[in-house]
């Protein structure tokens, strides 16, 4: 797969805090949304980072040689 998938943090994370449901009070409800927030909002930065990573990693020579590697013990 060629096409990387990039997830805006803030608009993931105000998506997902906006799922928060009425509780007993407005501040049991803020904090939860606010929990939400930032859970969202981190997640969705390192899944950003892995997605690079995996990436920057298949058109590194590393991962080049590992294919060559394969290709050679892997019959067609």
């Amino acid at each position: 797969m060629d096409r990387k998938i990039q997830i805006d943090p803030g608009k993931f994370a105000l998506a997902v805090a906006g799922t928060v449901s009425d509780g007993p009070d407005d501040v049991r409800v803020s904090k939860s949304a606010l929990l939400r927030y930032l859970t969202a909002y981190y997640l969705v930065q390192q899944f950003n980072e892995l997605e690079a990573d995996q990436f920057s990693f298949k058109n590194s020579a590393n991962f080049k040689h590992m294919i060559e590697g394969l290709d050679r013990i892997v019959p067609h």
